[in-house]
């Protein structure tokens, strides 16, 4: 392979996240994988998964959780959302499949670091964007279901106001 400098092109063709074996598949061997991690050329989000360098933060905390974003998160990952100071309180949202499971924590980040997780469990709505996050009409179903009280994990969601989107995501008039 073409040494260390490769990883990022080749991540961000698997949309910024990639599994061990498809790094495998590009023609890494477990060794380069592991001086590339010890060397910090390579970034694990969780066991098995690698993240590009222009990954965000919130993509990240999400599929070290288990999956996309989902719901307000995706909203605000895909800028349908404007951010607001109360963002945190909503939590993140991901998406992962009915029958899935939630990892068990690796004590990567520090309890007081770690956002409340509100889970949208979908088979269909988990394969229907990206590894980053569903897509943006799934989200905005989401996000209308949520505060309503559907399988998300919060007690109360605050009604989110979102500007109007087209099935494919696109804002009126682009």
């Amino acid at each position: 392979m073409a040494g260390f400098s490769g990883f990022d092109p080749v991540i961000r063709r698997f949309g910024g996240i990639a599994s061990r074996r498809e790094l495998l598949d590009a023609g890494w061997s477990e060794t380069d994988l592991w001086f590339a991690l010890s060397y910090g050329n390579l970034s694990r989000i969780r066991r098995g998964w690698f993240a590009a360098s222009d990954l965000s933060d919130d993509a990240r905390r999400a599929w070290r959780a288990g999956g996309p974003l989902a719901c307000v998160s995706a909203l605000l990952h895909h800028g349908l959302l404007d951010a607001a100071p109360s963002d945190d309180a909503l939590g993140l949202h991901i998406c992962l499949p009915s029958d899935g499971h939630l990892p068990a924590s690796d004590g990567s980040l520090p309890t007081d670091e770690q956002p409340s997780l509100v889970v949208h469990w979908s088979t269909t709505d988990r394969r229907s964007g990206t590894r980053r996050a569903v897509t943006p009409a799934v989200a905005l179903r989401q996000a209308r279901a949520c505060s309503n009280g559907t399988r998300a994990r919060v007690a109360e969601v605050p009604l989110v106001r979102v500007r109007r989107v087209s099935a494919d995501g696109r804002r009126p008039g682009e």
